[in-house]
C-alpha cells in the first residue's frame, strides 16, 4: 500500500530480530450504538426511553447514519426521516427533537435521551459528522451542555428527572472524551459510517512496522531528556501527518484509507504515551510499545 501521508526522516537502525506481529495494537472501537438497556430506567415514567440503533452501510456523511430502532438487531435498515419534535415525557408538550429540557415554562424537566442521535449532535455540533473538529469550540459546547443538565443541579428534584440528568450527563461525557482525541474520533466515525475496524484487522505494511520498531529501539536506548525530546518531535510530526491524512480520507469518503490511517495512528499514539511516561534510568518495557 502506498501511504497518503509523508513521514519525517529518521535514523535507520539495524534490523531487529523481534517478532513484528507483537507490535500490532488492538483496535480501539468506541461504541457508536447506544442502547437503553445499558442506562438506568426510571420508576417515575410509564416506560424507560428506548435508545438503540442499527448500523447502516451508508458512506454518506449524514446525521441519520445511525437510525433508531426498537430491537437489538444488527441488521442494516433504511434510515427514516427524523421528526422535528417529540413529546415531553412529563407534560406531553412538543419539544425540539434534540432538546435537553422541556421548553414548556411550567415544566422544564430534563428530557429522555433522544433516539438515534450521534455524539456530534449531543454536543451541539453540526449534525453532519466531520473529522475536523475545533477543539476549543468542542470544549465550550461540552461545558454548556453540562451546565444545563449536570446531575448535581437536580439532586433535590422530586419530579423524576434526576435519572435523565444523569443519563444525559454521562452520554455528554462519553461524547466529549471520544471526539476530543484524534484516534477515538476516527474510530468512532468509522463505526458511525459502517466501516468499523475489526479485531482481526491490522496494518500489513512492513515498512511502517519497521519504522515503529526503530522508534521503539531509539526510546530504549535514550539516556537524556534531550534525546527523548528529539524523538517526541519526530513522533509528533508523524501524528500530525497521519491526522491530516485522516481528514482528507474522511472528506473524500475513502473509508479504506481512513481505516488504514486509523490503525497507523494507533502505533504513533502508543509511542507518544511511552515518551510521555519516560523517566531517565528506568527501562522501557518493549511490549508497552
Amino acid at each position: 500500500m502506498t501511504s497518503a501521508v509523508s513521514r519525517p526522516s529518521r535514523v535507520i537502525l539495524t534490523t531487529s530480530t523481534r517478532n513484528l506481529s507483537s507490535l500490532t495494537p488492538s483496535p480501539c472501537r468506541p461504541n457508536a450504538i447506544i442502547n437503553a438497556s445499558l442506562l438506568s430506567s426510571s420508576r417515575y415514567t410509564p416506560a424507560a426511553a428506548l435508545f438503540s440503533a442499527t448500523r447502516t452501510t451508508s458512506s454518506q456523511f449524514h446525521s441519520s447514519a445511525i437510525s433508531s430502532s426498537t430491537s437489538n438487531s444488527d441488521t442494516t435498515s433504511t434510515p427514516t426521516k427524523r421528526p422535528e419534535t417529540r413529546s415531553c415525557w412529563k407534560c406531553s408538550s412538543p419539544v425540539p427533537y434534540l432538546a435537553l429540557q422541556c421548553t414548556n415554562p411550567d415544566c422544564k424537566v430534563v428530557q429522555t435521551l433522544a433516539p438515534g442521535v450521534n455524539y456530534f449532535e449531543i454536543l451541539g455540533l453540526s449534525p453532519e459528522p466531520s473529522y475536523d473538529v475545533d477543539l476549543k469550540d468542542l470544549r465550550l459546547k461540552f461545558f454548556k451542555v453540562q451546565q444545563l443538565i449536570h446531575p448535581d443541579s437536580y439532586s433535590q428534584n422530586t419530579n423524576g428527572d434526576q435519572v435523565y440528568a444523569q443519563q444525559q450527563s454521562s452520554l455528554a461525557n462519553k461524547a466529549y472524551s471520544t471526539l476530543k482525541e484524534p484516534l477515538s474520533r476516527a474510530n468512532y466515525m468509522l463505526e458511525l459510517l459502517g466501516a468499523p475496524i475489526h479485531e482481526t484487522e491490522s496494518l500489513n505494511e512492513p515498512e511502517l512496522l519497521m519504522e515503529v520498531m526503530e522508534a521503539r529501539e531509539l526510546l530504549e536506548e535514550a539516556q537524556t531528556e534531550d534525546e527523548v525530546q528529539d524523538l517526541k518531535n519526530v513522533n509528533d510530526a508523524r501524528i500530525k501527518d497521519t491526522v491530516e491524512g485522516l481528514s482528507k480520507a474522511f472528506k473524500g469518503q475513502d473509508m479504506e484509507q481512513a481505516k488504514t490511517l486509523a490503525i497507523e495512528l494507533q502505533y504513533w499514539i502508543r509511542i507518544q504515551n511511552v515518551i510521555r511516561d519516560w523517566v531517565a534510568g528506568h527501562p522501557i518495557v518493549a511490549d508497552h510499545v
